[in-house]
């Protein structure tokens, strides 16, 4: 029993996982920024925040992204 307990959460943690896609924020300037998962935009503020693939939160300008896609 112990063992399908293991079994399971493994399968559970892999799966998680799976759901938070990698994305490549391209920037007006040129620069290509990997975030972990997908940024959120704030239509309020302007503003995009993501985590990149360090853990570390970031915040930028909406209006200095020039695309978004998924990896």
């Amino acid at each position: 029993m112990k063992r399908l307990s293991c079994l399971t959460a493994i399968v559970l943690a892999m799966t998680l996982t799976g759901c938070a896609g990698d994305y490549v924020i391209h920037t007006k300037a040129g620069d290509q920024l990997f975030a972990h998962g997908e940024p959120d935009r704030d239509r309020d503020t302007g503003m995009t925040s993501y985590t990149d693939m360090n853990g570390d939160y970031h915040l930028m300008n909406t209006n200095d992204i020039a695309g978004i896609v998924k990896k």
